[in-house]
């Protein structure tokens, strides 16, 4: 397809206006830039993912000047976690000084709609609500893109010096950009609850049992958000008999003052699930190209930790791409596109390590019990845990050392209170299977000097 006569005036072109994307084209025009984004519905979505920022999401928006994107959408602030286990709990508040931070809990398709409200007002923003059918590449490098605009039957095309590829979970071209090696690793099934109290208004709950995890918090001030992780590569099979399930599974686990509004909403069979992948980052440099977003990099959702990664890798990229002055020039362009990739890690792997992490510790027994017996000690067993949770702390030794540190603590329980007779070594199969878990994790990450020294010290462990 003949090119003449585009507009190549556009410095940078992105593709999905999603949670990510719409957030860059947001920050890249206060800085000046000339952004055109491509987004195949813009009318407000209903998802069950992305509908709880937490405190280090909050920050990093804060950051890029935009903490009105919360505003009017009855979004609830979130203030620590009650993690539930078994007929026991224990409150962890966030780290709190000065006042803040505070996490929020909203609807995602209300949320997304005051960023992209606040791009279409902008003038060096344009917006086209169409479908990217194909990148154009040239000479080993992506010039563009082609696509079709909604209800349209021609293809368009419009060239950029960046084009900037965020279109989610199933992005259709991860595989130009990067080697991905993604995994579904479950579905969650998504419930909302009306009208009911949680034990501890204002915060997130996390249900442990011997029962899949669930994760419940406000995101209207009449509403909460229930999860359900169901392990596998399909989704539950939903009907009558899967409602009958759901109620006699999980109805006696949800804390007692929600169950009546659990029961009725199961009644209503308004179920939602949603893929649950695991996505390490292993980009391909691409001259005139980058990956952002679920695109690139996608982790458990079980923390809650999706948005605080997007972003910090929005405010990264910004930042990066600020110091180009002129796009046409495609080595500062690339200049800055290595040193996003070379970087971003800093800002996301505590995030992913604790949320796949945390995943296997739900699944296992022995595991479980230790995460709660460790968190219910208080002090920095609990607070520094929840730093790291809430996206404020990013120690990623610090993480390894409470990680290991909880199945430690769970060994010497468990020996203390077994009858005589239990081989201690199979009370210590508690600290292998913790540095089974999280060994695959740290090295999924951008290696650097610090994990190597990590893996080492885990060997001696073990």
């Amino acid at each position: 397809m003949s090119n003449t006569g585009i507009n190549k005036e556009v410095d940078v072109l992105i593709v999905g206006a999603g949670i990510a994307g719409a957030t860059l084209a947001a920050n890249l025009a206060k800085m000046g830039k000339n952004i055109v984004v491509v987004e195949r519905d813009l009318s407000e979505r209903d998802v069950i993912i992305g509908e709880l920022l937490q405190p280090g999401g909050v920050q990093k928006l804060d950051e890029m000047g935009f903490t009105s994107f919360i505003d009017h959408i009855d979004a609830q602030p979130v203030f620590g976690y009650d993690i539930i286990f078994e007929e026991q709990d224990y409150l962890i508040p966030y780290p709190n000084k000065n006042g803040e931070p505070t996490g929020y809990g909203f609807r995602n398709g209300a949320f997304l709609q005051n960023i992209r409200k606040h791009i279409l007002g902008q003038r060096n923003i344009r917006v086209i609500e169409g479908t990217v059918t194909h990148l154009i590449e040239e000479k080993d490098a992506i010039v563009g893109v082609n696509y079709k605009r909604k209800l349209a039957t021609d293809e368009e095309s419009i060239v950029a010096h960046l084009t900037v590829v965020t279109d989610g979970p199933l992005s259709k071209f991860r595989e130009k950009l990067s080697k991905p090696v993604s995994k579904v690793n479950g579905y969650f099934l998504g419930l909302l609850l009306k009208n009911c109290e949680l034990p501890y208004a204002n915060h997130g709950h996390l249900v442990m049992g011997d029962h899949p995890p669930m994760v419940i918090y406000p995101v209207t001030s009449t509403s909460w958000r229930v999860l359900i992780d169901f392990k596998g590569e399909k989704p539950p099979r939903l009907g009558r008999d899967f409602k009958k399930f759901l109620l006699e599974e999980f109805e006696n686990a949800i804390p007692r003052s929600a169950r009546k509004a659990f029961a009725a909403t199961v009644e209503e069979g308004k179920f939602k699930t949603f893929p649950n992948h695991r996505l390490p980052a292993s980009p391909i440099k691409k001259a005139g190209a980058v990956l952002l977003g679920d695109a690139l990099n996608m982790r458990h959702p079980l923390t809650g930790g999706g948005m605080t990664a997007a972003f910090n890798d929005v405010l990264r990229l910004s930042n990066n791409l600020e110091k180009v002055n002129d796009f046409s020039k495609g080595r500062q362009v690339g200049k800055a596109i290595q040193n996003f990739y070379e970087t971003r890690h800093l800002g996301t792997q505590t995030t992913n390590i604790l949320a796949d992490g945390l995943y296997g510790v739900v699944y296992n027994p022995d595991l479980r019990k230790a995460f709660f017996e460790y968190v219910s000690r208080g002090d920095k067993y609990a607070e520094e845990t929840c730093s790291i949770l809430a996206g404020l702390n990013k120690d990623k030794k610090l993480l390894l050392n409470h990680f290991i540190g909880m199945a430690r603590y769970g060994t010497q329980l468990k020996i203390s209170s077994e009858k005589s007779g239990v081989v201690v070594t199979e009370s210590l199969t508690m600290v292998k299977d913790a540095v089974g878990i999280i060994t695959p994790l740290l090295l999924s990450e951008k290696p650097d000097p610090g994990n190597k020294l990590m893996l080492e010290a885990l060997n001696r462990i073990i």
